[in-house]
């Protein structure tokens, strides 16, 4: 059985960590998330929920790979 880990920093547009996350995959996928700084997360909301996307993206395409989980048609993404 293939496993996998990942982390992730998630910066506001002026270049500060906000949040942190990380994914680990084995028999499921599972993607967490951690606010370090909740007034800039959510002043920048827009653009850390487009960088969380693009993790989730990230992630499940691995674990496509890995043939944890499939992605089809966008659905999960």
């Amino acid at each position: 059985m293939f496993t996998g880990n990942f982390n992730v920093s998630y910066k506001d547009s002026k270049g500060v960590e906000v949040a942190t996350g990380y994914a680990t995959l084995g028999q499921t996928v599972d993607v967490h998330l951690s606010i370090k700084d909740r007034v800039s997360y959510e002043a920048d909301k827009t653009n850390i929920d487009k960088q969380e996307a693009d993790f989730r993206t990230k992630v499940l395409q691995v674990a496509d790979i890995m043939g944890i989980a499939t992605v089809e048609n966008g659905v999960g993404e």
